[in-house]
């Protein structure tokens, strides 16, 4: 009885202390944890390294420490460290030789403080030309004292921190396809050729493309509307490539057609201008025909030019007389123009006297004009009697 008693106290003690010796290994003081567990070559990776007050004994405050940190130099390379606030200026230090950094922390002033959570962090790059594949960090964290220098070696840490490179992206900022909703490009698509033509009908106001980028890059088109009738619209392909740095544009006019409204104008239009010359043509015509009255006036002229002068001279006594004659006629009857009489000369070239070019004078001033003369001619006949 004795020894089952017994027995159950040592089992009982057991499970009593294994769950607190689970909790006192899971609270460790420092811990180390990566920002990322898989990066793309060109980005960077970050190794926090934290701080856990509630893990420390009583009565027991580290105030120094160092952190080692090995990492494999083709897959990494080391920029910097971040402090936080709780860490004073110039308490930590550190150097790096390719391979491995360290750092040592050693807090000045009169006491320690109580460090809690993120503390220090330190930055790493994955280079561009980065095997892809698992990559590791050891950090190992020791010679942990307090404010007395005496060593704290149950603070200690070590850890093994691993992570992947992913495969570099691409590069390549190329479409694989366009293709319109309506028409065909001219010239046919090509992802090395950048510009092209598109021709659609007066009725389509909008155009969509199906793009299809290379290796996982973005498409983006900047519009799907198009330009009044008779306008053309530049629709622009932007494409980015899978690393969000190459980019690229493909530029695409589209033409569209005319309205046939506006097309019906300029086609009524063309009849009334062809018609025009036709018209001139006429009025040509119409125009030539005095011309050969003239021409047969001219032969009958030159024909009474070849008479004797005696005729000649008949002719233009004749001709005087009757000027003088209408002239009365031409007065009294302002509206009536007289006929044109050719007069000859000596010469070839015809002479034609037209009557009627000029306004004819009142009545009553020629009346005035014979009444004045009739009595300065009976005053003058008067003083020449009675001087005699």
């Amino acid at each position: 009885m004795k020894i089952r008693c017994l027995l159950i106290m040592i089992v009982c003690a057991v499970l009593i202390g294994y769950p607190c010796h689970v909790a006192a290994a899971a609270t460790e003081y420092f811990s180390a944890a990566l920002s990322a567990e898989s990066v793309y070559p060109g980005e960077t990776v970050r190794v926090e390294l934290s701080a856990n007050s509630g893990a420390l004994a009583e009565g027991e405050q580290p105030a120094a420490f160092r952190a080692r940190l090995e990492y494999d130099s083709a897959r990494l390379h080391f920029l910097r460290t971040e402090t936080s606030d709780q860490i004073q200026s110039g308490a930590f230090q550190f150097y790096d030789d390719g391979e491995s950094v360290t750092g040592v922390y050693a807090c000045d002033g009169l006491s320690a403080p109580k460090l809690n959570g993120v503390c220090i962090t330190f930055i790493f790059s994955v280079p561009e030309d980065a095997d892809p594949g698992s990559a590791g960090i050891a950090v190992q964290i020791d010679q942990t004292a307090d404010w007395a220098e005496r060593l704290l070696p149950q603070y200690d840490r070590e850890a093994q921190l691993s992570f992947s490179i992913k495969p570099a992206l691409s590069q390549d900022a190329s479409l694989l396809s366009l293709v319109p909703s309506t028409g065909r490009l001219r010239p046919d698509f090509s992802s090395d050729i950048a510009e092209y033509e598109l021709r659609v009908g007066s009725n389509i106001s909008s155009v969509k493309f199906q793009a299809d980028a290379a290796d996982g890059g973005a498409v983006r088109i900047n519009r799907q509307s198009l330009q009044r009738a008779g306008e053309t619209t530049e629709i622009v392909v932007t494409v980015t490539a899978e690393n969000k740095k190459s980019k690229s544009q493909y530029l695409i006019r589209v033409n569209r057609a005319e309205s046939p409204a506006s097309a019906e104008p300029e086609e009524s239009a063309k009849p009334a201008a062809s018609s025009s010359p036709e018209k001139q043509s006429t009025g040509k015509q119409t125009a030539e025909k005095p011309s050969s009255s003239q021409k047969s006036s001219g032969s009958t002229s030159s024909k009474a030019s070849g008479s004797s002068s005696s005729k000649s001279a008949s002719s233009k006594s004749s001709s005087k007389f009757s000027s003088k004659s209408t002239s009365p006629l031409a007065a009294a009857n302002p509206g009536t123009t007289a006929e044109p009489e050719a007069v000859q000369t000596g010469g070839t070239r015809n002479l034609y006297i037209v009557g009627g070019q000029t306004d004819s004078l009142p009545i009553w001033i020629l009346a005035c004009c014979v009444m004045v003369l009739t009595a300065l001619t009976a005053w003058n006949v008067w003083n020449n009697r009675g001087k005699r």
